[in-house]
């Protein structure tokens, strides 16, 4: 079980948030309700009705995990566009965009 993903998931549940949050980090369904089950066979977690909460276990680790895990550097807090980036052009050079490739 990773610790970043536990602490994911352990915020969803106390926030009652969306699990898109871990399917962004690149976890599948199937994963998620794994690690679901795990937390709740760990007795960090509780169903109670039609929802989930925390146990006071699952408070602690959450503490626990965001003093290791949370992210105190502003400049972690947005990472960085790469993809879109292009290489450094000539002075003189004039870019003249292809017209197919124009989205507006």
């Amino acid at each position: 079980m990773n610790d970043s993903n536990l602490y994911i998931l352990l915020t969803v549940i106390k926030n009652n948030g969306d699990i898109r949050r871990l399917k962004r980090e690149g976890i599948e369904y199937l994963e998620i309700a794994e690690l679901t089950n795990q937390i709740i066979s760990g007795q960090l977690a509780k169903y109670t009705d039609d929802t989930i909460i925390l146990t006071a276990e699952g408070e602690t680790k959450l503490v626990e995990l965001e003093k290791t895990i949370k992210k105190t550097k502003k400049e972690n807090w947005i990472e960085r566009e790469i993809k879109s980036k292009i290489s450094k052009l000539d002075k003189n050079f004039i870019f003249l965009p292809n017209q197919n490739e124009l989205e507006f």
